[in-house]
């Protein structure tokens, strides 16, 4: 079965453990992100075995930047012909 579809149980200290990470990683990036985003890649830290908040912030927020620089860079290409 492919782990995408498997059902994935989350405890109440699961839960408090993505919601502190989110906040910390939202405060990290000083500036309204995409929360949804931000949000699935906190999970799927957790997912991949993560449980230090401040890891899965810290490790969230530099993906987001990442993804926010190439964004940017892409916008920034021009197509050479005019």
């Amino acid at each position: 079965m492919s782990r995408h579809y498997r059902n994935l149980i989350y405890y109440s200290e699961d839960w408090d453990v993505m919601e502190s990470a989110l906040l910390k990683a939202t405060r990290k990036l000083h500036r309204a992100q995409d929360t949804d985003r931000l949000a699935r890649r906190v999970m799927t830290l957790f997912d991949q075995g993560l449980r230090d908040a401040e890891i899965i912030a810290r490790a969230a927020a530099n993906q987001e930047m990442l993804i926010a620089n190439i964004a940017s860079l892409r916008g920034a290409a021009r197509p050479l012909h005019a």
